[in-house]
């Protein structure tokens, strides 16, 4: 298991942190909720070619799934 704990006052501290919305705490118990988490960025055509018909815009995305661990001793 994972020794490092996160609290509510340490979340307090995250004031410019974006956090996933359905974030969770996990204390006691055997089971422990946790978020994979992938962020994506495109800096989308650039340059002379990024003009066409065919050019990209950037973008980013920010992909989180949760997964549950329950451990059976």
């Amino acid at each position: 298991m994972n020794p490092q704990k996160l609290t509510y006052s340490d979340l307090d501290r995250l004031a410019g942190e974006v956090l996933p919305r359905r974030f969770a705490l996990s204390g006691g118990g055997d089971t422990v909720v946790a978020y994979a988490c992938q962020a994506t960025y495109s800096a989308g055509t650039t340059g002379l070619l990024g003009t066409g018909l065919g050019a990209q815009a950037p973008y980013s995305t920010l992909t989180c799934v949760p997964a549950t661990v329950v451990q059976n001793d």
